[in-house]
């Protein structure tokens, strides 16, 4: 157990790292962009995490259907994107992440509707682009630069990485 460290730090420790796994492309997505059938990822969902702050608890999927709807609330289209929730393969009950490329001016601003969209859904912010639901932590961002995705001049990659930090 660690001592002295608050429960924000960890989210915002916890976040980065996940975010910096995703840009070193390692995320759990297969990159094939194809959605997985709503049945068959029902009857796969393990049991939901319980709350840790307001309002009820939300599993993983729902916190993927909540960044697509976001994203899409935010002038975005999410299925141009890459997201972890895209196939039923996905391993990692306790991380979401969608990422996708676009010109630099949209992505500018998609940001900020963006944090609009996610707080409207319920999820409160807790630092700039940081936002906390429940037992889950979510970090947005883009990025002019990556050592894993070829941008070119006036491109930019959008990120939404979330990490269920668990009950507690």
């Amino acid at each position: 157990m660690h001592t002295g460290v608050r429960p924000q730090t960890a989210a915002v420790i916890a976040l980065a790292a996940t975010a910096a796994l995703a840009l070193a492309g390692c995320s759990s997505s297969d990159g094939s962009g194809a959605s997985a059938s709503k049945a068959g990822a029902a009857a796969s969902r393990p049991a939901e995490p319980s709350p840790k702050g307001t309002g009820g608890p939300i599993g993983r999927h729902g916190v993927d259907d909540q960044i697509k709807a976001a994203v899409r609330l935010a002038g975005l289209d999410p299925d141009q994107g890459k997201g972890s929730g895209d196939s039923n393969k996905t391993k990692n009950e306790s991380a979401v992440d969608w990422s996708t490329v676009t010109t630099t001016q949209r992505a500018e601003a998609a940001l900020p509707r963006l944090d609009e969209q996610l707080k409207r859904l319920g999820w409160r912010e807790t630092a700039p682009q940081s936002y906390e639901k429940t037992d889950w932590v979510l970090l947005i961002g883009s990025t002019k630069q990556s050592s894993t995705v070829n941008l070119k001049p006036g491109e930019s990659q959008i990120t939404v990485n979330g990490t269920y930090l668990g009950p507690g």
